[in-house]
């Protein structure tokens, strides 16, 4: 889908909610709406879109014109002097906008005192309307392009987690193995990483979102790595648990259920489930298995251009229904306190029947290492 047809899907939801335009300050719906990355040696960089019933404006500053010009060419872009509020304001007189649509959530109350008080300067100010999710449930179903980004992604984090593999050894420290992933990651062509990742070793395993610690890896215990790639904009996201040497009753029969609790969630995903439904999946299995308890944080959550974006997975998640072309994870775990824990991730696609894995790195429990 290009921009073009993006912009006019979104114009048709804002008609219908009687807006007159939309304040864009989102980075990642920005991206999505115009192609403008507004990202300089890895820093994301100020950039606001104005879009209205038929035109749309790229607000920047000095420093980004010409990558805005090269990454969406056939984009106005209007250049600030000073903070957004006063060009903005211009701009809405300009167009004779009456009620402007504002993102809720990312737009601070300051930024949005200030817009306020400037277009009031300019004469007839417009009403100012909250809004939640207006892009973001556009970009909720992806295009064969994104599909394409995402599945690269995921082939970057299935190639990293291979090389691990050979790496890891007892005595590396979890912030050992957190570096090796990063270098790993570029090595392998990912522009960056989806989000810092996760290594949590022994007892540091039982807090689902550890961070790399100085901890040394052990023999005998749980290793939780979850990492994600990020190509063309777009994030993977991985998460196995593995043993150094033989693993012990207790961590196999962990792992067992934790594995078959994803593999009848995966099975069972299909187009017109909601989240609650895909989320009892896994969760009725690990209940049967007597680990109910120990599972505390839902099922999964769509990836997109954000790690973590719009269907959710969850006991609470009724109202997402999902669709051929939606992307989300299936990350059932388990967390003892004291002991440890494992939860194994894949990222899913939604297709027409059922749901198709795209993640395929090894699943094994345990791998051969090196020695200490």
């Amino acid at each position: 889908m290009s921009v073009a047809q993006r912009l006019e899907r979104l114009r048709g939801t804002l008609e219908a909610a009687g807006l007159d335009a939309l304040l864009v300050t989102n980075p990642e719906n920005r991206r999505y709406l115009s192609g403008y990355t507004g990202r300089d040696g890895g820093l994301d960089s100020a950039g606001t879109l104005l879009i209205g019933t038929t035109d749309v404006v790229l607000i920047t500053d000095g420093r980004y014109t010409e990558q805005a010009a090269r990454e969406c060419p056939d984009l106005r872009v209007a250049v600030r002097q000073a903070p957004l509020a006063p060009l903005a304001a211009e701009l809405i007189r300009e167009w004779g906008c009456r009620r402007l649509g504002i993102e809720a959530t990312h737009l601070t109350v300051a930024q949005r005192d200030d817009l306020e008080a400037a277009t009031r300067q300019k004469g007839i100010p417009p009403e100012l309307v909250p809004t939640r999710g207006v892009v973001e449930a556009q970009r909720v179903v992806k295009d064969t392009e994104e599909i394409a980004a995402i599945e690269r992604a995921v082939r970057i984090t299935d190639e990293v987690f291979e090389a691990l593999l050979g790496y890891l050894r007892p005595g590396l420290t979890e912030r050992d193995v957190a570096v090796e992933i990063a270098r790993q990651m570029r090595a392998h062509g990912a522009e960056d990483m989806a989000f810092d990742p996760i290594v949590a070793s022994g007892p540091n395993g039982a807090l689902p979102h550890a961070v790399p610690s100085d901890r040394a890896l052990a023999l005998g215990e749980t290793i939780t790595i979850d990492m994600g790639a990020r190509y063309a904009g777009y994030c993977s996201d991985m998460t196995r648990t593995v043993c150094l040497g033989e693993a012990p009753t207790a961590v196999r029969a962990a792992h067992d259920a934790v594995l078959r609790a994803q593999r009848l969630c995966e099975e069972g995903l299909r187009p017109g489930l909601n989240g609650q439904e895909a989320d009892a999946l896994a969760r009725g299995a690990l209940e049967a298995a007597g680990r109910g308890e120990q599972y505390v944080h839902g099922t999964g959550h769509g990836l997109g251009l954000e790690i973590h974006e719009d269907p959710r997975l969850g006991r609470l998640s009724a109202e997402y229904v999902l669709a051929a072309g939606m992307v989300v994870t299936v990350e059932p775990g388990v967390y003892v306190t004291g002991w440890g824990g494992v939860r194994i991730e894949d990222t899913v696609l939604v297709i027409a029947d059922g749901a198709r894995v795209l993640s395929r790195a090894s699943k094994q429990l345990v791998v051969p290492h090196s020695g200490a």
